[in-house]
């Protein structure tokens, strides 16, 4: 319409598609990692333990998760972003296999945490036991924290492998960065960790709640390994 030029068009649907993927792709990274939260407190409430404080899941909702979310939206479209059949005007925001998407992120996160959680009251009483535990809530705000700031790297591609994508976004490099700094000094800054009520994180602490949370990106690339097997196969 400004240029009078009908090729423009294939660029407007080209730059339509993308923001509607990005809008997509920032909806199921907070909804997957809300709904790790709210199945993990469930769960500890169930079981009789405390996991997270309100504090701590504010904390992860507004820096853990806002920056990476914000940066999802500038992510660049994908190769193959023109060759796609037009969507159903039908076609609800959850169409394409994202409400099972959502659903098995959010568990994989779950149980990453609550693992966390149990070897974090270990390390700290040598005993395995459903109690409260200082040191379990700070390995599981950790666990959680990094999971969820990995997992925004997966949400890059609903399908395709994000080791494959030709380009990177850099927005989200930095806000992942900067949500793991933030999230660092929270529980080394001892005014901070006291605010919140965190235990002192050793090394081998850190490490166990890293290594927990970055499970999160080849478990997610081996289930879209399978969900693009079995699309081949009907294809």
């Amino acid at each position: 319409l400004a240029d009078d030029n009908f090729a423009t068009i294939v660029g407007a649907v080209e730059e339509g598609r993308r923001i509607y993927d990005n809008i997509r792709k920032a909806i199921q990274f907070l909804l997957g990692s809300n709904m790790s939260e709210v199945i993990s407190i469930f769960v500890a409430t169930l079981l009789g333990f405390t996991i997270l404080e309100p504090v701590h899941l504010l904390w992860i909702n507004l820096v853990t998760d806002c920056f990476p979310a914000l940066a999802l939206g500038m992510e660049n479209a994908e190769k193959d972003i023109m060759q796609r059949r037009p969507r159903s005007a039908k076609a609800g925001i959850f169409a394409g296999g994202m409400g099972f998407d959502v659903a098995y992120q959010g568990l994989i996160v779950t149980v990453l945490v609550l693992a966390s959680y149990f070897i974090g009251h270990f390390i700290e009483t040598g005993t395995w036991a459903v109690t409260n535990s200082a040191d379990g809530t700070t390995m599981a705000f950790l666990t959680m924290s990094m999971a969820e700031i990995f997992h925004s790297f997966n949400m890059r591609s609903q399908r395709k492998s994000v080791f494959s994508l030709p380009s990177h976004n850099k927005v989200l490099w930095g806000a992942m960065l900067g949500s793991l700094v933030l999230t660092t000094a929270v529980l080394e800054i001892p005014v901070l960790a006291n605010a919140f009520g965190f235990t002192p994180v050793s090394w081998t602490e850190y490490g166990i709640a890293l290594a927990l949370a970055i499970l999160v990106i080849p478990i997610v690339e081996l289930v879209k390994l399978c969900q693009r097997r079995a699309a081949a196969r009907k294809a």
